[in-house]
């Protein structure tokens, strides 16, 4: 049987799972039917586990009823999302692990940018960098450099209410720089 993503180049992706393949030929409904429920089934088991997972760690923590029915949701309707496109579900608890304290609240730093923490995440997970904390120092190129940059993404990239929110990442990260 030939393999359709062969003629449209994404063939090397689909041996190494980046997408499912397709069979070229004639496909039976009832083979598209029972193919078709067994996603729904799938996806609506997995739905269902990662809800369950995320109710269990919330009352092993010792939360209220209402908030852990709360985090049961909200983990529901993330799974929802992410396999909507009937892939393999994984354990609820490591959509968490899977993201790097960088893009977390763990690694960013309170008063803007990121902490040392985020920093060493994001060189973990881009090999290569090496960032430094900001400086202040009115005279280095580096710091001249930062605030010109971050100044035009400020103008072309937030919107009116996040330019103007002392509170936004972009303005608090501008301070902290000293810009």
């Amino acid at each position: 049987m030939l393999n359709e993503n062969v003629s449209s180049g994404n063939a090397r992706r689909a041996r190494m799972g980046g997408i499912q393949s397709r069979p070229v030929g004639p496909i039976s409904n009832t083979e598209v039917a029972k193919s078709h429920s067994d996603a729904k089934e799938k996806f609506a088991a997995g739905v269902k586990a990662a809800g369950d997972e995320a109710h269990k760690t919330a009352t092993s923590k010792g939360m209220s009823p209402a908030e852990a029915e709360t985090r049961r949701k909200a983990a529901e309707r993330k799974a929802s999302k992410l396999i909507k496109n009937h892939t393999d579900l994984k354990p609820f608890g490591e959509y968490i692990k899977e993201v790097a304290a960088w893009q977390r609240k763990e690694g960013k730093n309170k008063k803007g940018g990121l902490n040392e923490k985020g920093r060493k995440s994001y060189e973990r997970a881009n090999p290569g960098s090496n960032l430094k904390a900001p400086s202040k120092e009115v005279g280095n190129p580096r710091r001249a450099s930062f605030c010109a940059r971050m100044k035009g993404m400020k103008e072309k990239l937030t919107s009116e209410k996040t330019a103007r929110d002392p509170d936004s990442r972009i303005n608090m990260s501008l301070r902290a720089w000293n810009c």
